[in-house]
């Protein structure tokens, strides 16, 4: 978490919208975590965590496309 605390530090969100969303920069923050966390693993070991983050996207991606095809009738609660 500090990693992306830092992150947003050091590019705050914008002032004149500062509700927007960059997906852009949440991907990158995530990238920066994943690889400060799996930087001292072997090869071996950090492909598989990289390819379980994979899958966990892939997963909840699919959650979340199943609940709005469901509508608004579908539970609002999410992970």
């Amino acid at each position: 978490m500090d990693v992306i605390d830092g992150y947003f530090a050091d590019y705050p969100v914008s002032e004149e919208e500062p509700d927007a969303v960059d997906t852009d920069e949440i991907v990158t923050a995530v990238a920066k975590v994943v690889a400060e966390m799996t930087c001292g693993m072997e090869g071996a070991q950090r492909q598989a965590m990289i390819d379980r983050l994979t899958q966990e996207v892939a997963n909840y991606d699919a959650e979340f496309r199943q609940q709005d095809a469901l509508g608004p009738a579908a539970s609002g609660a999410r992970h």
